[in-house]
């Protein structure tokens, strides 16, 4: 498995600054020092299994974002969206998954087969 610091770093500050949380608040919760939670966001350290897992269940975020990492994962929108998602049930999925495919109709380039 490949592992992205700079990804968990930018998503974990993300998700705080989301939650509006400061660096404390958060270090209280993941209940993890201050400077260590401070060298994760600046990517100068690793979390631990327990601390990965902890923030990834807190945030209601995807390991895939920090494993499989692309350029709109660490986007906030996408972010945001992604954590949405996650609260659906499964026929507003169904409404979203509709919602999209009709707007992304409109552009030309758009593979009629998704």
């Amino acid at each position: 498995m490949t592992y992205y610091p700079k990804s968990f770093g930018t998503i974990l500050k993300n998700a705080r600054m989301d939650k509006k949380l400061t660096q404390a608040e958060l270090a209280e919760i993941l209940n993890i020092s201050l400077s260590y939670l401070k060298d994760l966001e600046r990517f100068r350290n690793n979390p631990s299994y327990e601390v990965f897992e902890k923030a990834m269940h807190y945030f209601n975020l995807s390991a895939d974002s920090v494993i499989y990492p692309n350029k709109k994962q660490e986007d906030n929108t996408y972010q945001q969206i992604i954590r949405i998602l996650s609260l659906c049930n499964e026929k507003q999925l169904r409404v979203i998954l509709a919602t999209a495919q009709a707007v992304l109709t409109m552009n030309e380039n758009y593979p009629n087969n998704i």
